[in-house]
């Protein structure tokens, strides 16, 4: 059974992440209150820690948050490549943010 701390909502925009300060973009497709999935074609390993900017959809500010690599995927053809992050330092104002933008958007929680 898949239990999430957090709701998911999906969510399609352009995000920045640095890895020692080397710029990066990626495309997010779900967030909650603990993390997101970027959509790159480099996953970085588990582990990694990232610094990430994030601009929801309709919301006026971003915010910037470091965040580890949780999970990888490798991609095929019912998974897009990517990295599954978790927020490490999230500010209680941006996670109050983010519930706002999961609760009008929320994924259905699998059976």
């Amino acid at each position: 059974m898949d239990h999430r701390e957090f709701k998911r909502a999906p969510m399609s925009g352009e995000v920045k992440f640095f890895e020692w300060n080397q710029p990066r973009a990626a495309v997010a497709t779900e967030i909650s209150g603990g993390g997101m999935f970027l959509k790159t074609a480099q996953a970085l390993p588990e582990g990694s820690m990232l610094t990430v900017r994030v601009a929801l959809p309709g919301m006026q500010r971003a915010f910037t948050v470091l965040t580890k690599v949780v999970r990888t995927v490798k991609g095929g053809l019912l998974a897009a490549p990517g990295m599954g992050v978790r927020f490490l330092d999230l500010q209680p104002k941006d996670r109050e943010t983010i519930r706002a933008y999961v609760a009008a958007r929320a994924l259905p929680e699998p059976a």
